[in-house]
């Protein structure tokens, strides 16, 4: 394991410097756009540009990439991200800032696909699931602190900005002076969209669901805090909380994904995240210490952070092995549309029925999906527990990670076999 980690410990630092500026920037740009007055709808459309951006990226970068080098390509990415946060002061604007957010999400695309090649390349088949596991750590850990640095200085000032920019920046550091060779990064098999919904109907929508779910809630969570009377410092803090929660329920809910039909782990999760919402909406209503509010935001992070990785190991379940980092690219995809969409639909929402439709349309969200998933039930019967792939938790930022899922070791294969029957 310290073998492991000496490895790849400049990737790490890499990666959770930026990660962190990123996730600063999550929270900062909504609260200054509600300080300036900002209609909701307005803020969500402009958040929502972000994962417009992340989804090109995450299929277009690699090209760059391979046209001048995983190193050149970092460098030129993390300057440009670090520039776009400087950007955003000087042309406060909505036209210029969807702008600048499709651009930064083609930017964080690129440096996360250069970071999870590099570690794919640094990694053995032993070792994989140790360096994905490491990686989600820096992962999670990055984007709570960079969440709690919204309280170092007034939200309309340009100190978080520059903040970001300077943790962006300091992301070239390790990566420059890595000794690492060049990763190879290989070309992703196509897999249509059609046919892995063919395979898993479940998988597929969940994603989507997923992303709807997730996009929304960063995107416009902080705003729905500050909506509710909560302080800037409390706004962030319940944002960290959620993050943590992802953290904390991945082993023991990948526990249960590989004890128990995963579709039934799936719906329990999907109910929690409604149920939560439901929970906190009434605590705030009627008045609830900050502490236990804490407690059903963790809950809330936990649930909601799992419904994407189980909807990657439900379909990796119906799928021959040989399928499956082109079947991740393609579930990423979807997440990343519901990610767009999500924002937009929940903005409008807010605009015009308040900040309480924020936590029902997420519920409802959840809960008529639980219902669908359990409904899956009847027709499809759950595979042998043998036939069935481990839960692994996963970043949705760029499809190069699944490269180092263990579950993606080749096998040798009949090449004229299919997916497996719909599941």
């Amino acid at each position: 394991m310290r073998e492991t980690i000496r490895l790849i410990r400049s990737l790490l630092g890499g990666a959770a410097a930026f990660t962190a500026g990123n996730s600063l920037l999550g929270v900062v740009l909504p609260l200054r756009m509600e300080q300036a007055g900002y209609p909701v709808a307005l803020t969500g459309a402009i958040m929502a540009s972000y994962y417009l951006g992340l989804a090109l990226g995450g299929f277009k970068a690699k090209h760059v990439i391979l046209r001048i080098g995983h190193i050149r390509a970092f460098s030129a990415f993390a300057a440009l991200t670090a520039a776009i946060c400087l950007a955003y002061d000087a042309f406060f604007s909505p036209a210029a800032w969807v702008i600048l957010r499709v651009i930064n999400g083609f930017c964080i695309a690129g440096m996360t696909t250069s970071i999870e090649s590099w570690m794919n390349e640094r990694s053995c088949n032993e070792t994989r699931g140790r360096v994905l596991g490491f990686y989600m750590l820096a992962f999670y850990i990055a984007v709570a602190l960079g969440q709690t640095l919204v309280n170092v200085a007034p939200v309309g000032g340009s100190d978080h900005l520059m903040l970001a920019s300077a943790l962006i920046g300091l992301s070239l550091i390790p990566i420059a002076m890595t000794r690492l060779g060049e990763p190879d990064l290989q070309e992703i098999q196509i897999l249509g969209v059609r046919e892995i919904y063919v395979a898993s109907k479940v998988g597929v929508i969940g994603a989507g669901v997923g992303g709807i779910l997730i996009g929304s809630f960063y995107a416009l969570a902080v705003v729905f805090a500050r909506q509710i009377g909560l302080s800037v410092s409390e706004a962030a803090m319940f944002m960290s909380v959620v993050v943590l929660g992802g953290l904390a329920f991945q082993v023991p809910v990948g526990m249960l994904a590989d004890r128990f039909d995963r579709r039934i782990v799936m719906a329990a999760m999907l109910i929690a995240v409604g149920a939560s919402w439901g929970l906190l909406s009434l605590s705030i209503a009627n008045g609830i210490p900050i502490v236990l509010l804490f407690i059903m935001a963790l809950a809330f992070g936990g649930a909601i952070s799992s419904v994407y990785p189980l909807c990657v190991a439900q379909t990796f379940d119906c799928l021959d092995r040989r399928y499956y980092v082109a079947a991740s690219g393609r579930l990423l995809m979807v997440y990343s549309i519901g990610a767009t969409i999500g924002p937009l639909l929940t903005s409008a929402l807010m605009a015009a029925f308040g900040p309480s439709s924020f936590f029902v349309f997420e519920s409802l969200i959840a809960i008529a999906y639980a219902i669908f998933v359990l409904s899956s039930l009847r027709s499809v019967p759950q595979l042998p527990e043998p036939e069935r792939e481990k839960f692994v938790p996963l970043p949705d930022t760029s499809p190069t990670a699944l490269a180092l899922d263990p579950r993606a070791e080749p096998e040798p294969e009949d090449p004229t076999s299919e997916p497996n029957a719909p599941g």
